[in-house]
């Protein structure tokens, strides 16, 4: 459990006397915001920045979906109380530390070629010259579900700089966190990560088109892989002679086939 920067004030700005709120703290396990409370309270919101998140539902708690671990956020608590000022306590999460600028940078990942996940990022620009980058896929769901990196490939100084997976298709279609831990014998490094769902970052590749042909109509055929979705929409551009392109938009249904998506047109009407 992580706590920083602890502080409590009215919305006059002033110390509160006998605070409603007290012993805020985060637990990273369950991702659950609690603290003690006192007096005769109306209502309790929870914000993450300057944002409302929820509406505590049981005036002791707020329920988070997902934490970072890299990124320190404030968490505030505001109380509305009866005949009373507001108030409002936070604190930061998580607990920062080592240099940002030894921290991996631009990590980016994509699943490519259907069942490959491939993450690359960038040596930290105040990175000591001892840096060894570690990473890591973690369930957003599930805590404490990991999979380490099975196979990195180094910069020429032999650092890691991205991390390769495959076998796709044994990871549940979920959210997932993409962390990248750093660790020197000279100093604490900080982590990098990324949430996303694996759907998010799929890249296609473009489908092959076979095409039989007669003087009045044309059958297309092609085939789609993802090991996420089952809905497309296309747009297929076809030409006859030297006259103008002419677009035809295309959606398939999950219901259908997803190997055997075909069109059907007629070559001087226009689509089937």
């Amino acid at each position: 459990m992580s706590l920083l920067c602890f502080g409590r004030l009215t919305t006059r700005g002033r110390p509160a006397q006998n605070p409603p709120i007290k012993n805020l703290r985060m637990d990273p396990e369950t991702k659950r915001l609690t603290w003690n409370v006192s007096g005769n309270v109306s209502k309790i919101e929870c914000y993450v920045g300057s944002s409302r998140f929820t509406v505590s539902s049981d005036n002791v708690s707020c329920q988070f979906y997902s934490l970072s671990k890299c990124q320190a956020s404030n968490y505030t608590v505001k109380v509305t109380l009866v005949d009373q000022e507001p108030f409002s306590t936070w604190i930061e999460y998580p607990k920062q530390e080592g240099n940002p600028g030894a921290a991996a940078e631009d990590l980016d990942c994509k699943v490519h070629d259907v069942s490959f996940l491939t993450c690359t990022w960038a040596v930290g620009r105040e990175a000591p010259k001892d840096i060894q980058y570690h990473f890591s896929l973690e369930s957003i769901r599930r805590t404490g579900q990991k999979w380490d990196c099975p196979r990195y490939t180094p910069n020429e100084r032999g650092t890691h700089v991205q991390c390769h997976f495959d076998r796709m298709s044994r990871f549940p279609k979920q959210q997932y966190r993409f962390l990248v831990e750093g660790a020197s014998g000279h100093s604490r490094v900080p982590c990098s990560e990324a949430i996303e769902f694996l759907q998010d970052i799929e890249k296609f590749i473009a489908p092959n088109i076979t095409a039989t042909c007669n003087e009045s109509l044309a059958l297309m055929k092609w085939h789609m892989a993802s090991l996420f979705r089952t809905s497309f929409d296309y747009d297929l551009e076809i030409q006859q002679g030297t006259e103008p392109p002419s677009v035809h938009k295309v959606g398939v249904h999950p219901s259908l086939p997803r190997a055997s998506h075909m069109r059907t047109l007629s070559l001087d009407a226009g689509p089937a």
